[in-house]
């Protein structure tokens, strides 16, 4: 089972707490050892189990008493990524666990150490089945095995129907013990994107806080079947849910008791350095990818968590901050600052013109204004898509409106270059492998004065300095990454990867629609920017992102 999952790194002269019933998540570096420090109050049988979480990973551990005497040694021979100790007796007492990699190099892990009562075999899950199920206090886990479809993906939901506390969730492929994801506790509602192919796999869930009792419910269905999960937790399962695990006795509905939370004490904050923010109470805010509650969530922080504040708006109202190297904006009213933030300096942002509908076909000429910078001989200009439109409304027999935009620039000297410091222009998103919905896809306009000539490599088309887009990417067990647009007309598309590098691309599957593909694609930032293939030209349509091959213009 998985109790607790804690994440430790570094190598350090004091071994690291971990006690039987725990779960913690940790990282060797290359040709060290990290040694954990399990306390033992009674006689008793245990088992440990270590998982490699980083690719290539193969650990090997062994067991210390309290003087440094080796009591057990797990060799990985086999440059496995799971080692395990089973039946394992231990006295009172202080033991050292000394996790390193066999082969010398980095990586990470999970260690699990329960106590050796023996698990319940896996109970078998079909594809179109919702189950329902508790863990916790008599039931410490349950785990599932089902198999991959061969002509397509399967789509496993789990989620708890009880807010707090949450549950621990593992998948792992039942055959090599390859760990293939794990939820924190905060997570609520997880679901696993699984690609097409023969494989059996196994699904541990397990309660958070083993003092509780958490239910929960799980459906297997395939991706290209009717939905059979509820959106909505509180909803009820479109398959039929059958009940998991057997109790001895009729269990009996008790009071729920109301719980009273004692407030997190808030740190005071530096009144010096750089500027940061805190939550204003201590509960979790959100950080969003734009300065307004429209945006989307991209991430949170709570407690006496800090951020670093890059740009604020000119009244102050939002602050831009750097999420874990993520940017995103989070709102005043809701925040405490620290440091010097009266030098923070201020960004105007500009609204994205909206589509209307009717009868008429309405002509559109924006405006864009040029804002030049800079000192001689050589000016910084800056791109800022303030559009100030004059609509001219001609009836015709169409009744779907056509736009025309036309590049208009208010001054003769254009940004001659890509700049992915800029905010993008239609915003952002994260996406972890295995997203739903597949493919992910924003509306954008294509179209700018940067002529992405200057980048070489056969790249070309026209558009702005900042991305179009941005996508914050986490890397998993899907081997393709690819992005794509479908535009009303010709168009191509650059993007900046993690590694910094450009990719630009052009006609694809027989369209004018430009795609790019990455083949064991990193975790990272990727800037996008959609051209049109002419000068000021301007091209609407829809950039897409996904991980199944059958997905492209």
């Amino acid at each position: 089972m998985f109790c607790s999952v804690f994440f430790v790194s570094a190598q350090l002269d004091t071994p690291i707490p971990i006690t039987i019933g725990e779960s913690q998540v940790g990282e060797v570096e290359e040709g060290q050892a990290l040694t954990f420090a399990m306390p033992v109050a009674s006689s008793q049988v245990i088992d440990i189990d270590v998982f490699a979480i980083t690719t290539g990973f193969a650990p090997s551990f062994r067991i210390l008493d309290q003087e440094g005497r080796e009591i057990e040694s797990v060799q990985n021979t086999g440059n496995q990524a799971t080692v395990q100790l089973t039946s394992l007796s231990v006295d009172t007492g202080l033991y050292l666990i000394e996790v390193e990699s066999s082969a010398g190099i980095a990586g990470q892990f999970l260690m699990n150490i329960q106590s050796g009562a023996p698990l319940q075999p896996p109970q078998s899950i079909a594809v179109g089945q919702v189950l329902n199920g508790r863990v916790g206090l008599s039931s410490d886990s349950q785990s599932y095995q089902f198999a991959g479809l061969q002509d397509q993906s399967l789509k496993l939901t789990i989620y708890s129907t009880e807010m707090m506390p949450a549950l621990q969730i593992s998948l792992k492929d039942a055959e090599t013990d390859e760990m293939l994801g794990m939820s924190a506790a905060r997570i609520s509602r997880l679901s696993y994107l699984i690609v097409p192919g023969e494989a059996d796999y196994l699904l541990t869930v397990a309660a958070s806080d083993p003092a509780t009792s958490q239910s929960y419910t799980l459906c297997l269905e395939a991706e290209q079947d009717s939905p059979i999960c509820p959106v909505n937790m509180n909803e009820e399962p479109a398959g039929t849910a059958t009940p998991v695990g057997t109790t001895e006795e009729t269990p009996t509905l008790l009071p729920i008791a109301t719980a009273t939370q004692t407030p997190l004490p808030l740190a005071t904050l530096p009144s010096t350095g750089a500027c940061i923010v805190a939550s204003g109470t201590g509960g979790a805010v959100n950080v969003r990818s734009g300065p307004s509650t429209s945006y989307d969530v991209i991430g949170q922080i709570s407690g006496n968590t800090t951020a670093p504040v890059l740009a604020k708006l000119p009244d102050s109202t939002w602050y831009q901050i750097d999420l874990s190297g993520l940017k995103g904006w989070i709102s005043a009213s809701v925040v405490r600052l620290g440091g010097v933030c009266n030098e923070v300096p201020p960004v105007t942002l500009t609204p994205t013109p909206m589509a209307t509908t009717g009868s008429e076909t309405p002509t559109w000429t924006p405006t864009p204004t040029w804002t030049v910078t800079g000192t001689q001989p050589t000016p910084t200009v800056t791109y800022t898509p303030t559009i100030t439109p004059t609509w001219t409304a001609t009836y015709t027999p169409t009744v779907t409106p056509t736009w025309t935009a036309t590049w208009t620039p208010t001054a003769t000297t254009a940004s001659s270059s890509l700049n992915y410091s800029l905010a993008a222009i239609y915003g952002s998103t994260s996406l972890t492998s295995g997203f739903v919905p597949d493919p992910s896809s924003k509306a954008v306009t294509a179209g700018g004065p940067v002529d992405v000539s200057y980048l070489g490599g056969g790249c070309s088309g026209y558009t702005t300095s900042a991305p179009s887009y941005s996508v914050n990417y986490s890397s998993g067990a899907f081997p393709l990454l690819r992005m794509y647009f479908i535009g009303s007309n010709d168009s191509t598309l650059i993007i900046n990867s993690p590694s910094g590098s450009y990719y630009c691309g052009d006609d694809s599957f027989g369209t004018v629609d430009p795609t790019i593909d990455f083949n064991s694609p990193s975790s990272g930032r990727y800037d996008i920017w959609v051209a049109s293939y002419t000068a000021g030209g301007s091209v609407g349509g829809t950039l897409y992102v996904t991980e199944n091959s059958g997905n492209h213009p």
